[in-house]
């Protein structure tokens, strides 16, 4: 066996003998202890979770989301560590109301409004309404009305299948299921918003069409769009088959997306914990916006992971890690940097501690930590509502190498609630989740990214019912695990990022 190829059963034996006691024979008690000391158990973790949502959705430069920092902030200097802020604005969107009424009085029910699309007068805007039926080239003949465009859903698997290669799974035999209802690849490619403005449009309406009403109530979608001054609302596909009615009749519609549109300031924070070699970093990340419980909740997770390994006496880390919970994963125009997510800002604005240059630190490697403790549920169409499956939400786990993929299988041997897929993103370009720009800088990562239906939603309650405090933790346990195993391993060992073409069009954007 060649050096490079830290193999699986030499990371187990590692595990086993020398890193971590062994994993219990038996299951695994709903509060149980974790077996590995000083990692906080899953009681705190899920106090720390619950104390994120109880903020409420904390969508980017909202106070909520400010609160949730300064929670953030407060719990790691009460481990001891130094925080650190980099303070940034934004032009922040933010709608007071949004609905929409056709001329004879009826009133469609609006799912949600199109993030950053624009904003009405306080009475709305009214005007004709000319439908577009699939993909618009152009909005012309909807020039001074209100364009109405269908959108189709599309298959998160299949999108999948096609931008990762796929490296394993635990347990073995895992693969993409068939069909994934998430809107979230449908609202990502979105309308073009901005060509509906070029041509003079007054409005858009866009009916989400293979989704149920239920499914689409309050998504944020897409988050990858700028402000682009032309208001946008989503509607369910049986509140447009009202609007495609009352369209072929004639009749006009008037759209009210009120709002504000304001600069405001918003914090990254990070925590840097001394290791033996100042020379090389572990970069554990997140970030800090989402709407609802489990996006983002990943800050718990660094809580859990920052808590471990600031008690452990310095001689015991062989690297310095890097702690950093990131803003700006809700509105990437103004916080990614060539294409890449916000976790790029941070890199741009840090490279003492990343990029390995004479006088900086070299970061031998990444590990991002999302939606923790997700359970599946999926939506029927059919029945007009998603329900639960009785199953954890597929983890889908990135890795930049083999080595990595061998790490983050060792580090999950033994547990009991386990689902995850293992992938390599076949381009940094189409990367998902806050690991993307570490891979795009050629960092070795692994990085957790689960996408359940309702990541992007807006739920009551935050839709905390739908986390399982227990797979979380063993999440957490994992990534403790998976982050010792890589501060232990000789820098050749963890390897390096292949070389990929989306770096070099990074580069040129």
């Amino acid at each position: 066996m060649k050096r490079r190829d830290f193999s699986t059963v030499g990371l187990t034996a590692l595990l086993a003998g020398i890193v971590f006691p062994a994993f219990p024979s038996t299951g695994f008690s709903e509060q149980r202890k974790p077996s590995i000391p000083a990692l906080p158990d899953q009681r705190k973790l899920w106090s720390w979770i619950k104390r994120l949502n109880s903020f409420g959705p904390r969508l980017t430069g909202s106070p909520a989301q400010a609160r949730a920092i300064d929670y953030l902030a407060g719990e790691l200097r009460g481990m001891g560590l130094e925080v650190k802020r980099d303070q940034l604005t934004m032009r922040r969107w933010m709608p007071r109301t949004t609905a929409f009424k056709l001329s004879n009085g009826e009133v469609i029910e609006v799912a949600a409004p199109f993030p950053y699309s624009g904003l009405t007068p306080p009475g709305g805007i009214s005007g004709k309404m000319v439908l577009f039926n699939g993909r618009v080239q152009a909005f012309e003949k909807a020039r001074g009305k209100i364009a109405v465009v269908t959108v189709k859903r599309r298959d998160l698997a299949a999108f999948l299948e096609l931008v990762t290669n796929r490296r394993g799974s635990l347990p073995e035999g895992i693969d993409f299921p068939k069909a994934v209802t998430t809107p979230l690849i449908t609202g990502l490619l979105g309308v073009p918003i901005d060509k509906a403005r070029e041509a003079g449009v007054l409005a858009v309406v866009c009916i989400f069409e293979g989704v149920s009403e239920v499914q689409l109530k309050g998504q944020v979608l897409p988050f990858t769009t700028p402000y682009w001054g032309l208001p946008a609302i989503w509607v369910a596909q049986s509140e447009g088959e009202r609007i495609k009615a009352a369209s072929k009749h004639g009749l006009s519609g008037r759209l009210t997306l009120d709002g504000t549109l304001e600069d405001v300031a918003t914090d990254t924070i990070y925590a840097v914990l001394p290791g033996c070699n100042l020379l090389e970093t572990i970069i554990i990340n997140t970030h800090t916006d989402g709407p609802n419980a489990c996006e983002e909740n990943g800050g718990a997770g660094v809580l859990a992971l920052a808590h471990y390994f600031s008690s452990l006496p310095k001689s015991a880390r062989n690297r310095s890690l890097v702690f950093v919970l990131v803003t700006g994963h809700f509105q990437l125009p103004q916080f990614g940097r060539h294409g890449n997510q916000a976790t790029a800002t941070w890199l741009e604005m840090h490279p003492e501690l990343w990029d390995g240059k004479p006088g900086h630190a070299k970061a031998v490697a990444g590990a991002t930590i999302e939606h923790l403790g997700c359970t599946e549920w999926r939506d029927d169409f059919a029945k007009g509502h998603p329900a639960p499956t009785g199953k954890p939400e597929l983890d889908l786990i990135y890795t930049s190498n083999k080595s990595m993929s061998d790490v983050y299988i060792a580090a999950a041997r033994g547990r009991k609630k386990v689902r995850a897929l293992i992938v390599a993103p076949a381009a940094a370009q189409v990367m998902l989740g806050e690991g993307q720009p570490l891979y795009a800088s050629g960092i070795p990562t692994i990085s957790s990214c689960p996408i359940p239906d309702y990541l992007c939603q807006v739920l009551p309650g935050g839709g905390l019912d739908r986390l399982d405090p227990d797979y979380a933790f063993q999440q957490v346990e994992t990534f403790a695990r998976t982050v010792d195993l890589l501060d232990r391993m000789p820098r050749g060992e963890i390897g390096i990022v292949p070389f990929n073409l989306s770096t070099v069009i990074g580069d040129l954007l």
